[in-house]
């Protein structure tokens, strides 16, 4: 399956961002644990976004996982974009499932 990047851009309230973050995460640790979600973490300015790399058969799916994720529900998520993502260096530290290019 080829990887998507998922960019989240997150509201400028801090608060809202921290109080809904727990279930955010417990979220992510799902669809992580499904398989479909490779990495994750947040960009550096504190509360600026999150990066998300997904390994699933559309851009379709996911914008469908991020529809359901609970920073999405809560309206903390301003903006976001989806690209499909080539791995070209450090599929080892991937494991066997992820997709490389060139």
């Amino acid at each position: 399956m080829p990887l998507y990047a998922l960019e989240y851009r997150y509201v400028d309230d801090a608060e809202l961002v921290t109080r809904h973050r727990p279930e955010h995460r417990a979220y992510l640790r799902q669809i992580a644990d499904a398989g479909q979600l490779i990495l994750a973490g947040p960009l550096a300015a504190p509360g600026a976004g999150g990066l998300l790399i997904f390994d699933v058969e559309s851009q379709a799916a996911v914008e469908e996982l991020a529809d359901s994720d609970p920073f999405q529900i809560r309206g903390i998520i301003a903006g976001r974009s989806v690209r499909q993502w080539t791995l070209s260096i450090g599929e080892e530290r991937l494991g066997p499932s992820s997709t490389t290019g060139p």
